[in-house]
């Protein structure tokens, strides 16, 4: 059951276990010890009482015509017994050598009248001193010493008894009163240790889980950023480890995006010589043919020289376009982040297309943002774009663009009415050589994907054939500085 629970109500638990256990060890401890002082203060007090009694028992002893014995020590006390027990304030019994009651001074009691011969035992080896334990009985507390009597001679004439009868109900009375302080006393403790407990237990989880966001957002493919941890306690070697590794994986993050650059590099080649050569082959066919057929004495020369220079500078356009939108996309500018305005920017790049086409629907008034501003203004235009053109001419365009900010992420929203786009292209329309129009060179949603997810977004769309397609952008809600402080 203990395992179930989170690390922080485990944390919070354990302490509380402590300081309830300790709190619970002192109670016990203090009771014992106040109910040993209270037998300790009615023992004193009864060897103080014996002592003075046995003093007077002397000096009667001492006052006797005669020498006291065993035969006559019943006349010694008989008369003067009561007086020492008044001045006293302790009743008194007095028995033979043999354990027989000879005199009391209990009112209304009868003591036994023989001793048990467990006294006379302990006695015959200790003449002076024997202390009998605790009684209880109706709220009492019987305590009685034994003790032979001697005469001048140092010869046992009588067994003196001094029960000490100590009446319980003070003592349960300061028993409750420390109880009701102590309970208070702990009812404090419980609640201020359980309430910083909950805030050491917080304290060391909120670290962890800042630590294990952290990790959570390690990627191969981003420059990731290390932890500053400020504390000198455990959990700065696992953040100092993380940071090592983190220095490690940029170094062979930064190695494999220079491969992969490479690569798209040669990639790239191909595809812009393939673009090129594709306009390349029919005019070269066209000029040999207009070379082969040329005739100077042709009345349709100069019309067909016409001809062949339009077509020529149509395929020339084309090849410009192509070179132009490959220039673009090697150019993309390194990333600059800056806190922008992203209603007003989106707002800004959307003054480019026709106002009866676009409309703009931000869920916020103000949304600002740490985030690179070209970035954005490319994402827009060009989803913008894609979206125009996908619509057919025999349908009125129709394009939406919402902005809206759904608790750390803001979304973005573009949506047509155009003719859709068919569900087996899949992700393939994100590729750079994929394109879906004539004119196009499917370098554009290429270029928006890589920007999205180095921020790490997401990009997806719906789609329904002859409906239209919605382009869906999720960017995290970037407000704080560049390192994460724990």
């Amino acid at each position: 059951m203990f395992r179930r629970l989170k690390l922080s109500q485990r944390i919070f638990a354990a302490m509380f276990l402590v300081i309830l256990l300790t709190s619970v060890s002192i109670l016990i401890i203090t009771i014992y010890n106040f109910r040993q002082q209270n037998h300790k203060y009615a023992e004193d007090l009864l060897k103080s009482k014996e002592k003075e009694v046995i003093a007077a028992i002397d000096y009667e002893l001492d006052r006797y015509p005669d020498l006291a014995t065993d035969q006559n020590v019943y006349d010694v006390f008989e008369n003067v017994i009561l007086g020492i027990s008044d001045i006293h304030k302790i009743d008194i019994n007095v028995f033979d050598t043999r354990g027989n009651l000879m005199l009391t001074t209990e009112p209304g009691t009868i003591p036994s009248r023989v001793l048990p011969q467990k006294v006379l035992d302990s006695l015959s080896r200790n003449l002076e001193y024997l202390e009998i334990p605790i009684e209880l009985a109706k709220g009492k507390t019987y305590l009685t010493t034994y003790q032979y009597i001697n005469n001048f001679k140092n010869e046992p004439v009588a067994i003196i008894n001094l029960p000490y009868k100590a009446d319980n109900h003070l003592f349960e009375e300061d028993m409750n009163v420390l109880l009701q302080r102590f309970g208070w006393i702990m009812l404090f403790i419980l609640i201020a240790g359980g309430f910083l407990s909950w805030l050491m237990a917080n304290q060391i989880t909120r670290k962890i889980k800042v630590i294990s966001s952290k990790i959570k957002q390690t990627d191969v493919v981003i420059h990731n950023k290390p932890i500053i941890y400020k504390h000198n306690d455990e959990l700065k070697g696992l953040v100092d480890a993380y940071n090592e590794m983190l220095e490690k994986l940029n170094q062979q993050s930064n190695m494999m995006a220079i491969t992969e650059r490479e690569e798209a590099w040669r990639e790239m080649a191909k595809q812009v010589a393939h673009e090129i050569k594709n306009p390349l082959t029919p005019m070269r066919m066209m000029i040999q043919n207009y070379v082969r057929k040329y005739d100077p004495n042709d009345s349709n020369s100069v019309e067909k020289l016409n001809d062949l220079s339009d077509t020529l500078v149509t395929q020339i356009d084309t090849m410009s376009a192509i070179a132009e939108a490959f220039s673009d996309f090697a150019r993309m500018p390194l990333r600059k982040d800056e806190k922008i305005e992203v209603v007003d920017t989106i707002r800004t790049s959307l003054e480019i297309f026709p106002e009866n086409i676009i409309t703009f629907k931000p869920l916020v008034d103000e949304l600002p943002l740490y985030f690179d501003k070209i970035y954005l203004i490319r994402i827009v235009t060009n989803l913008t774009k894609n979206a125009i053109q996908a619509i057919p001419n025999d349908r009125k365009p129709e394009v939406t663009v919402m902005l809206q900010k759904v608790k750390d992420w803001v979304i973005i929203r573009i949506s047509d009415n155009g003719i859709g786009i068919p569900p087996q292209l899949g992700e393939k329309i994100y590729e750079p050589k994929f394109t879906t129009t004539t004119g196009g060179t499917g370098l554009g949603l290429a270029m928006v994907k890589k920007i999205i997810e180095d921020y790490n977004g997401e990009i997806r769309y719906h789609s329904e054939e002859n409906r239209g397609t919605e382009f869906t952008i999720k960017l995290p809600y970037l407000n704080e500085s560049s390192f994460v402080q724990v």
